[in-house]
């Protein structure tokens, strides 16, 4: 019987240690990417404001609620997306840059990105690329996902910085 409730103890301990590291981790910045849209499983998301410079790669965190979009609401409704999570992408291009998709590729400015646009999700549901070719206005960024079947700007469009609250950098 001590036996039993020692085992039970330790279980007890080990899990609530595991729950205030993990609680302590979160509230320190640190995030677990769940999806396969960007290589890594741990991120440490540092604020970001609106006139710290942003290039092509930095990945960013993106705040749904503030990117109304009818694209991004079918994409939680099929669970592309959580709103209460930060979606996190790529930067493919910047404002004042050409962006056109092709067959397989995406273009900006000169630079041809392979990638896969689908015409359907892996369930079957319909999957529109968004129109192009433009050239991105001046708070819009075009954002990419490292797998090239990705939900990303050639389907839901250019983003706004002000949905941007964070840069991720890869921890793990």
């Amino acid at each position: 019987m001590n036996r039993k409730i020692t085992v039970f103890c330790a279980l007890l301990v080990t899990l609530l240690t595991v729950a205030v590291a993990l609680f302590l981790l979160f509230r320190g910045g640190y995030r677990v990417n769940r999806s396969a849209s960007l290589p890594g499983y741990i991120y440490k998301l540092t604020p970001i404001t609106l006139d710290e410079p942003l290039k092509h790669g930095d990945c960013v965190a993106i705040d749904l609620k503030k990117f109304h979009n009818p694209v991004i609401a079918q994409g939680a409704e099929r669970g592309y997306v959580n709103f209460r999570e930060p979606m996190l992408k790529r930067i493919g291009a910047l404002p004042g840059e050409f962006v056109a998709l092709g067959k397989d590729v995406l273009i900006v400015n000169d630079e041809f990105i392979p990638l896969t646009i689908a015409s359907a999700d892996s369930n079957g549901g319909t999957l529109t690329a968004w129109p192009t070719p433009l050239v991105l206005s001046a708070d819009c960024y075009w954002l990419v996902s490292d797998p090239i079947r990705g939900f990303d700007s050639r389907y839901f469009g250019p983003v706004s910085r002000f949905a941007f609250t964070h840069k991720a950098i890869v921890i793990f």
